[in-house]
């Protein structure tokens, strides 16, 4: 069988695979803070007798751009917007530290502060506010609250955001996204859990306002449309490779 047939399914498989991730692109471009996925295809060698003449296409995730979104104005005083390189620090479910862009900011039934309905970490953990209280929350992070009954300038300081900037730490290596969104640490060379990353007192946000998705829209139905095509064009190779199998098997005069 000619190994056209696997360098075509391959790259039918790659376009499939990039076309997930575009989708996934697009339908994310209204999520606050989202970081639009990356993809990059690598040409690897068919392996088997002869001369190699075949390669095959593989998809792998290089990652997330954390290029900046539009910064939007919406005067809430929970919402904020991180300007620049830097990421907020929540606890995940089974403890571990998480780090998201999203800064719509809640606060639950117990007070504790939440980001998509997870305990905003502060210097000494999960933030907790006085319930029914105002808030506001400065551009180094530190959040301060009054109850309504008192005066503006009577805020009192509560905690402090953990904003964090992977960037700025030298051989740091680069965050990865799980299946749940968030990003988190990569394991060390020993498979263990990497520990917390150090706050970094650089990292500034904007109060009264949140991160749109990095996502454009047109690049992303542009990369569809591509996708799309190509993998057109590697079924009508497959159609191909196959016809002239079988007709060389009936020139041949076998089955």
């Amino acid at each position: 069988m000619d190994r056209m047939l696997y360098t075509a399914m391959s790259g039918a498989q790659r376009s499939l695979a990039a076309q997930d991730v575009a989708s996934h692109n697009l339908a994310n471009l209204s999520t606050t803070g989202f970081r639009e996925m990356l993809t990059l295809s690598r040409a690897v060698d068919v392996q088997g007798e002869g001369l190699a003449t075949r390669v095959s296409s593989q998809l792998t995730t290089a990652g997330a751009s954390m290029a900046q979104g539009t910064i939007q104005t919406t005067d809430r005083s929970l919402d904020v917007a991180l300007d620049g390189p830097g990421m907020l620090a929540v606890q995940g479910a089974n403890g571990e530290e998480l780090y998201t862009r999203n800064g719509a900011l809640q606060i639950d039934a117990d007070g504790v502060l939440t980001s998509g309905g997870l305990p905003v970490m502060g210097d000494g953990g999960p933030i907790e506010l006085p319930l029914n209280a105002i808030v506001h929350i400065s551009a180094d992070g530190s959040v301060s609250a009054r109850s309504a009954a008192d005066a503006p300038d009577t805020m009192v300081l509560q905690a402090q955001l953990k904003l964090v900037n992977p960037e700025a730490i030298p051989g740091s290596p680069a965050l990865v996204r799980g299946e749940d969104g968030y990003f988190r640490q990569p394991p060390t060379a020993a498979g263990e859990a990497a520990p917390p990353l150090a706050a970094d007192p650089l990292v500034r946000v904007v109060s009264g306002a949140l991160e749109s998705s990095n996502v454009s829209a047109t690049d992303a139905m542009v990369a569809m449309i591509n996708n799309a095509r190509s993998f057109e064009m590697q079924m009508k190779s497959i159609d191909t490779a196959e016809r002239m199998a079988e007709r060389g098997n009936s020139l041949l005069g076998t089955d």
